[in-house]
């Protein structure tokens, strides 16, 4: 690749002259003039590489975004990647990442290009596969490697990115990174990568934006001059002059402060007792420390300046040993914890329960963050298969709130360790938190990897099956999937499994077709002890329990999900289990405990922490408390607001359409409401979700089309629906008949059924809909003949 140098500063008004490639360059804010020259890199079929650095903010954001687009109309392949803090110690994190948005399933990537969270694949292993991984993708087709976030991406996939970069000659691939810091300084991580790419080799661009764009350091640095690292200044004497005995003393007092007792801080240092205080004296002289008995350390010099000063691997050394002597001396675990955090790996099993006792503490108080790097340095120690898929869910479940695609991220490496079976509980729980958060489409696809890998008879394979069918229902539009997965076996008729059986309870509920079926099979659940089985199906197994009536023991056994949920600390599935608890209260007509649920789940999971398809059902049930309250005005609102990408093909989709409905009705729009109804009965009939009382579309459209003259379309809708009441039977679904009825018939007859109608309906929107109904039909019995 050769490219001109140009500053962008006055990009638009004149080129630049000829230079080699690795320009620094200065954005002010404008950038047409790099956007130009990348687009001419792609027409010509040439690969380009971008380094962007700066903090976050429009500019940055402006170069990534135009970045994107010109790959996608290049047509290339983009695959987006972050850094984050708790992903920084898991080894080609960020590349696992790419790898995982590659075309096709994940069980598609080629045999040994997938290395895996084994502890025991070899660094250079991991990095030639994932580079051969990109570049023969991008040698089929062109390819976009957008990573974010450098600064916090772990050492390995930086690597493979300068693996990748050195190659990519003659290939359509293009890379950019961003990199979140203040240029010319950038975090020591990333200078091999900027120096590879300001390189000739790549001959790649380094752009720097922010306030500190054009500082007077930068513009006397050579063009292809990488940035400077950033770095904590050294100390003036990394020693202090200090003899080998009292500084390793020193360093010993550094690590431990007053954790430990002296003479296990003198056996940390490898000193005997009587040459000890001696070392003591010799470091109070130099102002170094205070007392004799009880050595602290001075004003002079702090813990960190002492540690930094030690080459790594002693210091992690050091700290492992440190660890050792305290679990010796019964420290408390946070204590522990604040030993082994920097300390190397040592495969000790007290160490791995230690952090996992102190991740669970954390979790408990809601501090997150913290539970997350204590289980991100546990699956830095050699664990079980077992061990690992059980850290990886914790995991998962610690960043659901922080970072939730991280999470689910770790979820899905926990779905694809197979091969123990004792891990088989912990795989079952991870796909239930995926499906919990809503992303239903990465559970699908590891899941469908799992189930194969899964034994054919085992209990295992019965559960992952049935989780695999709630994943398909909850993601109706698959994106041409359905011809890459591989196939999983059909849900049993006669299940005894009970995640199996709450998979028939639903598809069975959503059907219609045999209510006091419904009922025995979701009694059949609620049955098992739900300790330790998956609560997605259970939640399910309750709401198809709810569509027949039985709203009573519905919530009964939602009660029980929620303390289960509860107990195992996992804020998606609280939310779930609040939503449909919510669900419920509406079917029962009980609006205020409906609105406390919701607030309560929103608490639980802020709406930044669910994945995106879980909107929809959130915003529908919003408008339905709404509509029970009386307030129109905010319902319209709320069913107006934008959609974003892909919101109608989520499963919650027709729920809110439904809302929307109800909404026009009430502002006299019956025409704009039997649209609505149309397009949510053709959704709900192509996933075959024919029960009448589930979405209730079919009597709105009746009601709709009757205010609107349409009476051949009314009665038709009329006549399927009191076919398909007749077959479910429940009191609420003979409520919906007598609405339809009461709609299309006139005099007293209307009044009597629709005064039935009132009794029988007890959610807030369908109430309204039948009293207004009602109120309407008083209103032509009242009037004179004509």
């Amino acid at each position: 690749m050769t490219h001109r140098a140009v500053s962008l500063r006055a990009a638009d008004t004149a080129p630049g002259p000829p230079a080699r490639g690795g320009d620094i360059l200065a954005v002010p804010g404008d950038t047409r003039a790099l956007v130009r020259r990348l687009t001419s890199d792609l027409r010509a079929g040439r690969s380009f590489a971008v380094a962007v650095i700066g903090p976050r903010g429009p500019v940055r954001g402006s170069l990534t975004r135009r970045a994107t687009a010109l790959a996608t109309l290049a047509g290339a392949t983009v695959l987006t990647g972050r850094g984050t803090p708790a992903e920084q110690d898991w080894p080609c994190g960020v590349a696992g990442q790419l790898a995982d948005q590659l075309p096709g399933p994940r069980h598609a990537v080629p045999v040994g290009a997938d290395p895996g969270p084994a502890p025991d694949t070899p660094h250079s292993v991991r990095v030639q596969r994932y580079s051969d991984l990109f570049l023969r993708a991008a040698r089929r087709r062109p390819l976009a490697l957008l990573v974010d976030d450098a600064q916090w991406a772990d050492p390995a996939s930086l690597d493979v990115l300068s693996a990748v970069m050195r190659r990519m000659r003659g290939t359509g691939l293009f890379v950019v990174v961003t990199v979140t810091g203040s240029a010319p300084d950038v975090a020591p991580p990333c200078t091999d990568l900027l120096t590879l790419l300001c390189s000739p080799a790549v001959h790649g661009h380094v752009v720097r934006v922010g306030p500190s764009a054009g500082t007077t350091g930068d513009r006397d640095r050579a063009p292809g001059t990488p940035p400077r690292p950033r770095s904590a200044p050294p100390p003036a004497e990394p020693t202090w002059g200090l003899a080998p005995g009292p500084l390793a003393l020193l360093r010993s007092l550094a690590v431990c402060g007053d954790l430990l007792p002296l003479h296990l801080v003198h056996a940390l240092a490898g000193l005997d007792r009587a040459p000890a205080a001696v070392h003591v004296r010799t470091l109070r002289a130099a102002g170094l420390v205070t007392g004799d008995t009880l050595p602290r350390l001075t004003g002079l010099v702090s813990a960190d300046r002492v540690l930094s000063a030690m080459p790594d691997a002693e210091r992690r050394q050091l700290h492992e040993r440190a660890a050792e002597l305290g679990n010796r001396a019964a420290l408390s675990d946070e204590q522990l914890a604040g030993l082994l955090m920097p300390a190397r790996p040592s495969g000790a099993a007290w160490a791995v329960a230690t952090l996992r006792r102190v991740a669970a503490v954390h979790r408990a108080r809601g501090e997150h963050r913290q539970a997350a790097r204590c289980l991100t340095r546990v699956l830095r120690e050699p664990l079980t298969t077992e061990e690992r898929v059980a850290v990886l869910v914790e995991l998962g479940a610690a960043a659901c709130l922080t970072d939730p695609e991280a999470g689910d991220r770790f979820l899905v490496q926990a779905l694809h360790m197979t091969g123990d079976r004792p891990a088989s509980r912990q795989r079952a729980l991870a796909a239930d938190l995926l499906l919990a958060r809503g992303d239903a489409g990465a559970a699908r696809q590891a899941l469908a990897t799992a189930c194969q890998a899964a034994d054919a008879d085992g209990r295992e394979r019965q559960m992952l099956r049935a989780l695999h069918w709630f994943a398909e229902q909850a993601q109706p539009d698959a994106g041409g999937l359905d011809g890459l997965l591989p196939d999983t076996e059909p849900l049993p008729d006669d299940p005894h499994d009970p995640s199996s059986l709450a998979a028939v309870a639903w598809r069975t509920a959503v059907a219609g077709r045999d209510a006091a079926r419904v009922r025995e099979l979701g009694r059949a659940v609620l049955g098992f002890p739900d300790r330790d089985l998956p609560l997605y199906p259970r939640v399910f197994a309750c709401l198809a329990l709810g569509t027949t009536g039985l709203t009573e023991e519905a919530l009964a056994g939602l009660d029980a999900c929620l303390a289960e949920a509860r107990r195992r600390r996992m804020p998606p599935l609280v939310g779930l289990v609040l939503l449909a608890r919510c669900e419920i209260d509406l079917r029962r007509g009980d609006a205020g405990r409906a609105r406390r649920d919701l607030t309560l789940a929103d608490e639980e999971m802020p709406p930044d922490s669910w994945y995106p398809a879980m909107e929809s059902l959130r915003r529908s049930l919003r408008a339905r408390l709404a509509l029970a309250a009386g307030d129109l005005g905010e319902a319209a609102r709320i069913v107006a607001a934008d959609c974003p990408p892909g919101f109608r093909q989520q499963v919650a989709w027709p729920q809110l359409l439904f809302a929307r409905a109800v909404v026009h009705l009430a502002a006299g729009r019956p025409d704009e409401a039997g649209a609505d109804l149309q397009e949510c009965g053709r959704w709900l009939l192509a996933r075959g979700w024919t029960n009448p009382l589930l979405v209730p579309w079919r009597c709105l459209g009746v009601v709709a089309h009757a205010r609107a003259g349409r009476t051949a379309e009314a009665a038709r809708f009329r006549a399927e629906l009191h076919r398909l009441a007749d077959a479910w039977g429940t009191p609420a679904v003979r409520g919906l008949a007598d609405l339809a009825s009461g709609a299309l018939e006139r005099g007293p007859a209307a009044v009597r059924l629709l005064k039935r109608a009132t009794a029988l309906l007890r959610e807030p929107a369908l109430h309204a809909v039948a009293v207004r109904q009602l109120a309407l039909a008083r209103e032509g019995l009242a009037a004179p003949d004509t």
